[in-house]
C-alpha cells in the first residue's frame, strides 16, 4: 500500500515538473512563433504592396462577407490589402484564394492568385486584367469557357471593394451610363438571363425615339428596350412574350406604374411573340389530347420568366392548363418544354420538345440513362410537392437548371392563368 502511495506521489511530482517546464518553454517560444507568423503574414501582404512601411489589421473591427477574410491598412497611407476567396461550381469545395492591393484612390494596384482549385482554368492573365480597375470594374470581361470561375472571381473583387466603400475607407467610383444600362438589362426580362446574369438576346435594328436600344430574347420570352424616360433619363423596358411590360430605372427601381406610355410604345414596336408563334404552339398542345379538345390561347399573361405560350384546354367538362417554356440550357441554347396541369395544379404531362441533353452526340459526361423515367417522375406533382432537387442530373448541371427553370416558370404561369381565366 505504501509503495503505491509513493508511486502516485512520484508520478504527480514528475507531471508538475513537466508542466512547469512546458509552461516555461511556451513562454519563451510563443512570442517567437507569433512574431514569425506575423512576419509571414506581412510577407504575403508585401508581395502585392512591396513599398509598404507596415500594416494595421482592420479585420477584427469590420463585418466581412464570407468572400473577404482579411483587411489590412498600409500605415503610411498607400492603401489597403485584402485577402479574398471565391467559390464557383467548378471549385470542388475548395475556394480559389487571392490577395488584392487597392490604393488610396480606390484603384487595384496588384492581384496575386494564391490558390486555384477550379477544374477549368481561366489562366494567369485574367487576374492581372483587374490591375488599374476601380470599383466599377467597367472594362472587365468574362473568360469564355470559364464563365463560372471568372464570374466568381469578379463577384469576390466586388465584395472586397464594397467592404472598403461601406466603411468609408475609399470612395465609390461612378459608373458610366453605358455600364448602368448593361447592369440593369437583366431586371426587365429575367427569363432571358443566363446563370451568370447576362441577357442572351439579339440586337434589333430600325427602332425610333424614344427607343434607343432594342433586343429580342434568343429563347423567345420577350424583348428588352432601352428608352428615353424623360425625367428618369434612360430606362429599361421589358416586354414579355404576351406583350405585357414593366419598367426599371438605372438605379434598379421598378417604375412601371409611372410609365404606361413607354410600355405601350415598346409593346407596339415588334410583334407579340406568343401571337406570332400561335399556330405552331397550338398544334403542339393539341397533339397531347384526343380529337375534340378545345385549345384556347391565354392572352396578356403577366410574368417575365421563360414562358413563351399558355393555353386552356377544354376536354368535355374538364379544363386543363398548358404552359410552354423555353429555358436556357447548355451553351446558353434555348430548350423547349411543355407542362400540362389539371385544375388542381397537378402535372399531368411533362414533355421536352427539344433534346433534353443538348449536343448529346458528343456530350456524354452525364449520368442520365433513362430520359423517360426522368420525365415521368414529375407527373402528379404540384407546386407544394415539387422540389428543384428532383431535377438534378450528375454531370449535366445546365440541363438540370433548365428543367428547374421550366417548372418554376410553369407553376407561376399556372397561378397567373387561374387569376386571368378563373
Amino acid at each position: 500500500m505504501k509503495e503505491n502511495i509513493k508511486s502516485v506521489v512520484v508520478l504527480t511530482a514528475i507531471c508538475l515538473v513537466v508542466a512547469v517546464l512546458l509552461a516555461y518553454t511556451n513562454s519563451i517560444t510563443a512570442p517567437i512563433i507569433a512574431e514569425n507568423q506575423a512576419a509571414a503574414a506581412n510577407e504575403s501582404l508585401t508581395i502585392v504592396m512591396p513599398d509598404a512601411t507596415g500594416f494595421e489589421d482592420l479585420t477584427p473591427s469590420l463585418t466581412l462577407p464570407e468572400t473577404v477574410t482579411g483587411v489590412y491598412k498600409e500605415t503610411s497611407g498607400l492603401g489597403f490589402v485584402m485577402l479574398v476567396n471565391a467559390t464557383s461550381d467548378y471549385s470542388g469545395g475548395n475556394p480559389m484564394t487571392f490577395t488584392v492591393a487597392i490604393d488610396a484612390t480606390g484603384t487595384i494596384s496588384a492581384v496575386e492568385l494564391t490558390g486555384y482549385y477550379d477544374s477549368k482554368d481561366f489562366g494567369p492573365d485574367y487576374p492581372q486584367s483587374y490591375v488599374g480597375q476601380n470599383s466599377t470594374l467597367a472594362d472587365i470581361t468574362l473568360v469564355a469557357g470559364c464563365t463560372y470561375s471568372s464570374v466568381a472571381f469578379k463577384d469576390s473583387i466586388t465584395s472586397a471593394f464594397n467592404v472598403l466603400i461601406e466603411n468609408n475607407l475609399v470612395a465609390e467610383a461612378q459608373k458610366s451610363e453605358e455600364q448602368l444600362i448593361s447592369e440593369a438589362l437583366p431586371l426587365a426580362l429575367s427569363g432571358c438571363v443566363n446563370a451568370t446574369n447576362i441577357p442572351i438576346a439579339d440586337p434589333i435594328e430600325g427602332f425610333s425615339d424614344p427607343i434607343t436600344q432594342a433586343y429580342k430574347a434568343k429563347n423567345n420570352c420577350g424583348y428588352i428596350y432601352v428608352m428615353n424616360g424623360g425625367s428618369y433619363g434612360s430606362v429599361i423596358v421589358g416586354i414579355n412574350a404576351f406583350g405585357v411590360g414593366r419598367v426599371y430605372s438605372l438605379d434598379g427601381s421598378d417604375i412601371t406604374a409611372d410609365c404606361a406610355g413607354l410600355i405601350e410604345t415598346a409593346a407596339a414596336a415588334n410583334p407579340v411573340i406568343a401571337t406570332a408563334n400561335l399556330e405552331a404552339n397550338t398544334a403542339t398542345v393539341a397533339a397531347c389530347f384526343e380529337e375534340g379538345a378545345v385549345v384556347t390561347p391565354v392572352e396578356n399573361l403577366g410574368g417575365f420568366e421563360d414562358v413563351t405560350a399558355a393555353f386552356t384546354v377544354t376536354v368535355g367538362e374538364e379544363t386543363q392548363y398548358a404552359v410552354i417554356t423555353q429555358p436556357l440550357g447548355y451553351g446558353d441554347e434555348a430548350m423547349k418544354m411543355l407542362t400540362i396541369f389539371n385544375a388542381n395544379g397537378e402535372i399531368v404531362v411533362y414533355k421536352t420538345l427539344t433534346e433534353l441533353i443538348l449536343h448529346g452526340e458528343y456530350y456524354s459526361a452525364h449520368e442520365l440513362t433513362d430520359e423517360g423515367a426522368y420525365r415521368a417522375q414529375f407527373v402528379g406533382l404540384s407546386e407544394s410537392t415539387y422540389s428543384d432537387d428532383m431535377t438534378l442530373v450528375a454531370g449535366a448541371t445546365m440541363t438540370a437548371n433548365a428543367v428547374a427553370s421550366n417548372f418554376n416558370s410553369a407553376f407561376e404561369a399556372f397561378n397567373l392563368i387561374k387569376e386571368v381565366v378563373g
